[in-house]
């Protein structure tokens, strides 16, 4: 990422006043493109909230990811494996 990235995101300020900018770039983008509207948004917003069957703002962590190579659980935001060293893709939304 160039200087001119970098300074326009703030990355040295708050981050969750930084995520919260970037979030609304994203929206304010994705309404421009494809036409979804903030009724979309507060929908799925309250989809995903439920997931968990509470509608709270918030999303249950999940639990502990067992390794496909030999069936240990695996460390939280680990990608490899520490008993056997396979390797597995990141989940970019893993909580």
């Amino acid at each position: 990422m160039d200087d001119f990235m970098k300074n326009a995101i703030n990355p040295g300020r708050d981050p969750i006043e930084r995520q919260m900018i970037i979030s609304e770039a994203i929206w304010e983008l994705l309404k421009e493109k494809t036409g979804l509207t903030d009724e979309d948004l507060v929908k799925k917003v309250r989809e995903i909230d439920l997931r968990d069957g509470v509608l709270d703002g918030r999303v249950k962590p999940e639990p502990p990811v067992a390794c496909p190579k030999c069936n240990k659980k695996m460390k939280k935001g680990s990608s490899t494996c520490i008993y056997c060293g396979h390797i597995i893709p990141a989940d970019v939304f893993s909580r």
